[in-house]
């Protein structure tokens, strides 16, 4: 190696070169990078020629493979020589090849969507050129940056770099610049709703072309218009600029460019409804694309695909296409790309019902354009998760999104989104019945769309205020907004707006009985949608034709035309369509008085509205069945089935669907003779309807109340609103409804930061509020602007509204409002450091707190529910605020408060013990008498808030000692952010750790989705109780089961691992804390578990294991057990282990178990009373760990699926009975799983210790049944020999790990919450 000379170098470099020219690219790279090691290994300290000559061969080298690297876009090694590139021509003052290459990088960080290092490098760049005088390439930098800051949607220093460029190109003549200038302000303006002036630069950038011959740059104008013409709807125009396009692409060979004009061409006969033309312009893009490696122009060619096939309702060729645009947007790294795909499949999903998933891919592109910084693409999926909330019946939540999506396009200057936007609000405020609320945005939307000239988006806005009059029952405005919106779609060819807004027409002539009239126009609707292939809009179409049909009494084309409906959408997968066909049919038959017909039809579509979570149509049917019941004379059914309708309607903020279910119950009352009782719920209705401005609901009600008051002999007033309800035409203001839309959207924008038009609009509510003398609203308003003013830093104004709020909400005996008050004050005073104050209110706060919690009664889901949603701040914010000030043991008791509270009174009530825990602080009950009983155990008490971490040690003795442990640094040594909150590191890395069940892992056998009974062999793979872990785990996952594991003992072990010193831990954990596998942590790999050295006890707070210690000496049972093993249930995998293993334990406690098909639900309801030992080794419900038990077989039932309360052993189950045992083993999968909250893991762990078992073994996990049979038999040995529950489990797991089990998968999944038990087993052996 030191004998290389200068030639043999220069040989080597100019054969890569060679290499290089002839597309040999991969060969050059690997030849240059041999003559870098050749170079790399000569001695450096010769003094000879070569040697001086190295720096000049180390440019030459790393220059050639920086651009081979971009060539063949490996750009990860094209930006490690172009670093090495940018400090050599530093150090050697070439100012002008080094920022060539900052350019060159710029664009390739840029492409990764590093835009803060692509900032950097453009401005070096910028400055090196303006330094050399290089001015054409100083104008090529600035508009780079400027494109980069303008997808940024930073539109002003888009501008202003672009400007900057314009300017230089145009005074050194450069046209071919000028032009490309020309084009960026254009985009730019076209970005803003400035369509007319993006067409100016647009055509001042071809005139320059064309000049100077540039006939790329012609082609790209011309493009460029086409998609501008398409923004302001100008369908045509936009063809004729791109097929300009396509002959000059053709004609000069630029295959590339030909594809993007295929692609936009096909995407401007999608916006017409021409599909098929679409597809066949689609198809040959992806076709060159393919031909010419082009990966991006075949992603988006496949994307584009996806939506034709959408449009066709062929719902599963659409997803296919997007995801193979996904699969190769994430195979080259295009970010943007990646997350347009996972929005296309949010909406093909939607479109099919499955809301749920996507809502997941709306998420996930959400995140990527936030990660990329995409504000337009944000805006986009907001607006996108708005509308599936909407199709939810989630309005508050669809408004959340919305507002964001709103508050983004206006930053941005994005006038388009925003119409779509204000649109979107309209839709979710008519669903809301807020009429003018939905005119107002839509209005607004209108005016957007009439000034950018964006034609469609005006039609759209006609249609829906068209469908917003309908409502209002001012048919002759529906029509003429309806008419103009169908005025513009047929102009600008867009065949799926003509029809759906011909469809809009036909249910307006329907609602009006013109029923000739309807039926022309959904004929006409229906011939499009055939036309074009709009196979959902067809099946709608086909419905709304049956239901003038039913009108018409024509109940045979009625039906006929609905089965046609029904058939399209069982066929394209539109389970939404296929409900409301469903329903319709149901409707149809009531109509007929076929109500057996009836009732099966609307259970179908209960079924399908369920299950894809459409609340209104859920709501609706639950009133259709109803209406069934009552036909039928089943006035307690229909009683009920009108009540959940209602309270479906009530939750989703349904004012229409509320009104109509209270008409129901009217008339329920009515057909039972019951007029006040009528009368009351037809007012109930009527004042909905006043409210909302629903005209024709409201004659209907005042009809309704008129043979109301006609049946009580009032025919004087049944005159009165009977005259009315023929003749109404006048509109209700309802004042408090208006204050009560300006009190959300001051809450709205509150909550999005903009404080000043929260402001504005709180001030609005609180002036109508304080006129109309709605004091409650009054109270609301003042305490929001009370917090606006708090962030605004006002701190006087703030505690101006707040003294008010209180006052008023303690005049009214508003309790919660008190508290909510109470605890804004809390927070207000913190800000301005007053700790004593702000303790002061804290300490009122949850005594007032205490006091609304006793109101809630009996009802544990109330409780815990309130806990989770008003209680946990004050309490966790008072802890922390005692532990700053040095009260620890104060603040020990203020979060036991907080802790399993709704658990204590379950079991104090099973126990018939006192639970009440004053809110007092001198009055708590002493920890030393709680530990006290329990010899040689110590107490590790956690808790976290925020980032605050707070360990309590409690002692027998009574001692009580305090750390507070900051994790940020243990969090940042594990490569972790510094600010990531505990809860959300614990969440996350307990999914992670592969000893979870991942969602794939969950006990699909009960899946009630899966009807159908398991195979033989299906039987034989999927026999499973706890999924089993995959062999072949590989490295990477055990070191991050390892690092997490370990990481939580740095946080939660080892500040207090030196007062351990007992032989027993009991440990009180926080919410997510449950999770973690205590048994399991240690300090490094290797490192002693902290079970080889403690026993680890979990209980849910020191209440409860206090209530357990004073439970009756009799209660508990000390014999007697019950063993349950492998419950046959014929859908479900048989389980062979869990039987050994009943049967075991078994024959160690002298009992006999019940075993397949004895262990039926019933025979264990009617012996869980009565025993010392309860053992399940069953399946588990992933949700919950909820039971399968064997179900009672039915005669002639051929395998059927009972309903589930037939066969599972419910939470709700064991809360109705007392358990006395002292021990419940849960061998089941899932069984310690549950919903994470304040109160602890709601699950069937916690039912049972509420009924009154004194301690539950269960699986944080899901383990293999050869795993926990063995750990199940070591643990009831040491059992049965009259050990206790606690030294058994240690004993086992000890055993499990010296015996091939060393997995902490395998042998760390069982933990024991409650008391340490002994079992008296030898009376039974």
């Amino acid at each position: 190696m030191k004998n290389l000379t200068a030639e043999d170098m220069v040989i080597a470099l100019l054969v890569a070169l060679f290499l290089r020219k002839s597309d040999r690219i991969q060969k050059a790279i690997e030849m240059w990078n041999e003559c870098l090691v050749l170079l790399n290994n000569t001695d450096k300290n010769s003094k000879d020629q070569f040697n001086s000559l190295r720096h000049q061969i180390y440019k030459a080298i790393y220059l050639v493979l920086f651009r081979a690297y971009r060539r063949i876009s490996d750009y990860k090694s094209a930006e490690r020589y172009g670093r090495k590139l940018l400090v050599l021509y530093s150090e050697s003052g070439d100012l002008a090849i080094e920022g060539d290459v900052s350019m060159a990088l710029a664009e390739i960080v840029e492409s990764q969507n590093r835009f803060t290092d692509a900032k950097q490098l453009y401005e070096k760049a910028i400055d090196r050129k303006r330094q050399t005088g290089e001015k054409l390439r100083e104008a090529s930098a600035c508009a780079r940056l400027g494109a980069m800051f303008y997808k940024l949607g930073e539109n002003l220093k888009a501008k202003e770099y672009v400007e900057r460029a314009l300017a230089i190109r145009t005074e050194n003549g450069d046209r071919r610049g000028e032009a490309s200038c020309y084009q960026s302000l254009a985009a730019l303006h076209q970005s803003l709703g400035e369509c007319n002036k993006a067409k100016e630069y647009l055509h001042k950038a071809l005139l320059i072309s064309t000049e100077i011959s540039d006939r790329k740059k012609e082609a790209s104008c011309y493009g460029n218009l086409g998609y501008v013409c398409v923004s302001l709807g100008q369908y045509n125009k936009a063809e004729e600029y791109l097929q300009k396009a396509l002959v000059i692409r053709t004609e000069t060979g630029d295959r590339r460019g030909e594809i993007s004009c295929y692609i936009n061409l096909g995407c401007v006969f999608m916006s017409v409804g021409q599909y098929d033309k679409a597809k066949e312009y689609l198809q040959r893009a992806l076709v060159f694309s393919t031909e010419i490696g082009d990966r991006r122009g075949e992603a988006s060619c496949y994307g584009n695909l996806g939506c034709v096939f959408e449009y066709f309702g062929q719902y599963d060729k659409a997803k296919e296409y997007v995801q193979k645009a996904l699969v190769i947007n994430t195979e080259i790294g295009d970010r943007g790309g990646e997350a347009s795909c996972y929005g296309n499949l949010g909406y093909v999903l939607s479109s099919l019902g499955q809301y749920d998933k996507a809502k997941e891919y709306l998420q996930k592109a959400l995140l990527i354009r936030i990660e990329i910084n995409d504000r337009r693409g944000e805006a986009a999926d907001n607006r996108n998760l708005g509308t599936v909330f909407l199709s939810l019946g989630q309005y508050e939540k669809a408004i959340e999104y919305l507002q964001t999506a709103l508050v983004i396009s206006t930053e941005i200057g994005d006038r388009e989104g925003e119409a779509a936007d204000y649109g979107s609000l309209g839709n979710v405020f008519e669903s809301l019945g807020q009429y003018d609320k939905a005119k107002e945005y839509l209005q607004k939307a209108l005016v957007i769309s009439t000034e950018i000239g964006d034609r469609r988006g005006e039609a759209s806005c006609y249609t829906d205020l068209g469908d917003v009059f309908e409502c209002l029952g001012q048919y002759d405005k529906a029509v003429e907004y309806l008419q103009k919106g169908l005025v513009i779609a047929t102009k600008i060819g867009d065949k799926k707006g003509e029809a759906s807004t011909y469809g809009n027409l036909g249910t307006v002539f329907k609602s009006i009985g013109q029923y000739g009239k309807a039926e022309e126009y959904l004929r006409k609707a229906l011939v499009i949608s055939t036309e074009i292939g709009d196979r959902r809009g067809e099946a709608a179409d086909y419905g709304n034709l049956a239901t003038v049909f039913w009108s018409l009494g024509q109940y045979d084309k009625a039906k006929e035309y609905l089965q046609k409906g029904l058939v399209i959408s069982t066929e394209i997968g539109n389970r939404r369509g296929e409900a409301t066909c469903y329903g319709n049919l149901g409707h149809g038959f009531t109509c007929l008085g076929q109500y057996d017909k009836a009732e099966e039809n609307l259970q179908k579509a209960l079924v399908i509205s369920t299950e894809i979570g459409y609340r209104n149509g859920e709501a609706s049917t639950y009133g259709n069945l109803g209406t069934v019941f009552l036909s039928r004379g089943q006035y307690d059914k229909a009683k009920e089935y009108f009540q959940k309708s209602l309270v479906i309607s009530t939750e989703i903020g349904d004012r229409r669907g509320e009104a109509v279910n209270y008409g129901y119950q009217g008339i329920l009352f009515e057909s039972l003779g019951q007029y006040e009782k009528a009368e009351e719920y037809f007012q109930l209705a009527l004042g909905i309807r006043n409210e909302i401005g629903d005209r024709e609901g409201e004659a209907a009600d005042y009809g309704n109340l008129g043979t109301v008051f006609w049946s009580l002999g009032q025919y004087d007033k049944a005159k009165e609103y009977l005259q009315k309800a023929l003749a109404i035409r006048i509109e209700i203001g309802d004042r408090k409804g208006e204050a009560s839309c300006y009190g959300n959207l001051g809450h709205w924008f509150q909550s999005i930061k903009q404080y000043g038009k929260a402001k504005e609009y709180l001030e609005k509510a609180l002036v109508i509020r304080t006129e109309i003398g709605d004091k409650e609203g009054e109270a609301a308003d003042l305490g929001n602007l009370g917090i606006m003013y708090r962030k605004f830093g006002d701190y006087e104004a703030s505690e101006v509204c707040l003294e008010k709020a209180l006052s008023i909400s303690r005049d009214i005996g508003d309790r919660r409002k008190e508290f909510q008050t109470l605890q804004e004050y809390a927070i207000l005073y913190l800000c301005q450091n007053k700790i004593k104050d702000s303790l002061s209110c804290l300490h009122l706060c949850i005594e007032k707190y205490e006091e609304l919690r006793y109101f809630l009664g009996a009802n544990d889901h109330f409780k815990t529910s309130f806990l989770e949603d008003s209680g946990i701040f004050p309490y966790k914010l008072l802890c922390t605020l005692l532990c700053n000030t040095g009260k620890t043991r104060d603040a020990l008791y203020v979060e036991e408060l907080g802790r399993a509270r709704g658990l204590s009174d379950l079991m104090a009530e099973k126990y018939s013990v006192e639970t009440h825990v004053p809110a007092n602080l001198q009055s708590w009950f002493c920890s030393e008498n709680i530990l006290r009983k329990k010899n040689n155990s110590t107490c590790l008490y956690i808790s976290y808030f925020h980032n605050d971490l707070h360990l309590w040690i409690l002692k027998t003795s009574g001692v009580l000692l305090y750390r507070r442990v900051s994790p940020e640094d243990n969090l940042v040594h594990a490569g972790l952010p510094e600010d990531l909150p505990l809860s959300e590191f614990l969440a996350d890395s307990f999914r992670s750790l592969g000893i979870l069940p991942t969602e794939d892992c969950e006990d699909r056998s009960l899946n009630m989705v899966e009807l159908q009974p398991l195979s033989p062999e299906q039987k034989s793979s999927a026999r499973m109780r706890l999924v089993e872990e995959d062999e072949d785990e590989d490295e990477d996952e055990d070191k991050e089961v390892i690092s997490s594991l370990s990481l939580c003992y740095k946080m939660f072990i080892a500040p207090v691992y030196d007062l351990l010193e007992e032989p027993e831990v009991i440990i009180v954990p926080d919410r997510s804390l449950y999770k973690v596998p205590f048994a399991a942590l240690s300090e490094k790999e290797g490192a002693e578990y902290l079970s080889e050295t403690h026993k680890i006890r979990v209980i849910p707070s020191l209440t409860t294991l206090k209530i357990i210690q004073d439970s009756p000496e009799d209660y508990h049972s000390n014999t007697g057990a019950l063993i349950i093993g492998n419950p046959k249930v014929h859908w479900l995998p048989s389980l062979p282990c869990a039987r050994k293993e009943a049967e075991m334990v078994g024959r160690l406690v002298g009992v006999p178990p019940l075993l397949e098909e004895e262990a039926t639900k019933q025979a264990v309801l009617e012996r869980i009373s009565s025993v010392g030992l309860i053992h399940f080794a069953a399946h588990g419900k992933a949700e919950r760990g909820e039971i399968a038990l064997s179900p009672i077989p039915i005669p002639n039932s051929q395998n059927a699926i009972p309903p589930q309360d037939a066969y599972m052993l419910t939470m709700a189950d064991v809360s109705r009975v007392k358990v006395r045992a002292k021990l419940v083993v849960l061998s089941c999968c899932h069984s310690g799983r549950g919903q994470i909250r304040a109160e602890g893991v709601i699950g069937i762990a916690r039912a049972f210790l509420g009924s009154g078992a004194r301690s539950v073994l269960v699986a944080l996990w899901a383990i293999s049944d050869l795993a926990t049979e063995q750990l199940m038999n070591r643990f009831y040995k040491h059992l049965v020999e009259g050990e206790s529950a606690s030294e058994s489990l240690h004993q086992a797991m000890k055993w499990m790990r010296k015996n091939r089990f060393t997995k902490v998968s395998e042998w760390a999944s069982f933990t024991l919450i409650g008391d340490d038990v002994k079992l008296e087993f030898h009376n039974q052996r």
